[in-house]
């Protein structure tokens, strides 16, 4: 059973502590302090490192795990950033394949408004000579 007959009285004594479950080994900073430590900067790839994955992305923009480790022998990297360059590249190539479809479409649809108003006039004047 929980007892607040000394909740709001604000004593907390040496021999009762607020929060008696927590000793002392348990309240070392290292944890706290590991949290907050800058990250390591960004290391940029190489432009011969890029230019490698750029033809790699090129043969087969999937990666399987074997590729992934081979690739990452060969520049000398992590493998998880061979797979984080992967899938933003896979990104990129997604947006771009987007805006040119986009591009084609627009053409496409500037085309066809520009004839349907054209037919649209003749129509117009057909009539008016008619009536």
């Amino acid at each position: 059973m929980v007892n607040f007959e000394d909740v709001g009285r604000g004593e907390v004594t040496k021999e009762r502590p607020f929060f008696p479950a927590i000793d002392n080994e348990e309240t070392s900073n290292d944890d706290y302090d590991s949290c907050y430590h800058q990250p390591e900067k960004k290391r940029r790839l190489l432009p011969n490192q890029v230019q490698f994955l750029e033809k790699s992305f090129e043969v087969d923009n999937k990666l399987e795990p074997e590729r992934k480790v081979q690739l990452a022998n060969e520049l000398g990297l992590q493998p998880r950033q061979i797979a984080i360059w992967f899938q933003n590249r896979r990104a990129r190539y997604k947006t771009k394949v987007l805006e040119k479809d986009y591009d084609v479409l627009k053409a496409s649809f500037d085309k066809l408004k520009a004839d349907y108003d054209t037919l649209f006039k003749e129509n117009e004047d057909l009539r008016n000579e008619v009536s």
